[in-house]
């Protein structure tokens, strides 16, 4: 699709659902002057462990109706350890997990301070690592609904997870025989399951 009509908001780990409509725009703006939210992806992300479901949330230090701009990681580097440990742990016999892993671990690594600067770095590699061609647009000024007609900022939330991952094809995920598909989870479940093949997969989803 043509056009900068698709908008988005700054995502952690982003879901599968993200990026499958990334790759649909030739671009797209992600508005990092609109208020933090709770219990949103913004900061949070769905990995598939041995038992299942696991949400992976960073600490952030907000006040008020912060703006996403304007949220700053918890201090110290501890929940990153603990963040990657669990990424680990879920991952580490995925088909495609060492061929991604060192590349995105020091991504993940870098001194961050601010949420936003986090989630752009993992975003711009992901997008990358993907092959996706999308040209990220960053809005410092709230975006109003009327000057889009894809706004996705309130769609993608984790309490509307069933009703987006509707007709999603399964691929093989390694603890499916204990819990059964899980779809829509973070684009590192489809990455590391599928790899190359990632990009195929995220074109079909809305076809």
């Amino acid at each position: 699709m043509e056009g900068t009509n698709l908008i988005l908001s700054s995502h952690y780990f982003p879901s599968i659902a993200y990026f499958a409509h990334i790759v649909k725009y030739a671009e797209a703006r992600i508005d990092i002057a609109e208020h933090f939210v709770k219990q949103s992806y913004r900061n949070r992300c769905v990995i598939y462990s041995a038992n299942g479901k696991l949400s992976l949330s960073i600490p952030v230090v907000k006040s008020g109706n912060t703006p996403m701009n304007q949220v700053l990681l918890g201090e110290g580097q501890q929940w990153k350890k603990l963040h990657w440990k669990s990424i680990y742990s879920a991952y580490q016999s995925s088909p495609f997990f060492e061929f991604y892993c060192d590349d995105l671990k020091d991504v993940f690594f870098r001194e961050h301070t601010s949420l936003v600067g986090l989630n752009r770095d993992l975003l711009e590699h992901l997008i990358q690592e993907i092959g996706a061609s999308c040209k990220i647009d960053y809005a410092e000024s709230y975006i109003e609904w009327s000057d889009c007609n894809c706004d996705l900022r309130d769609t993608l939330h984790p309490k509307k997870d069933l009703e987006e991952a509707k007709g999603y094809q399964r691929y093989i995920q390694i603890f499916e025989q204990k819990h059964g598909f899980l779809a829509n989870l973070t684009i590192l479940d489809l990455l590391f399951h599928e790899g190359p093949e990632t990009i195929n997969y995220l074109k079909n989803i809305y076809d």
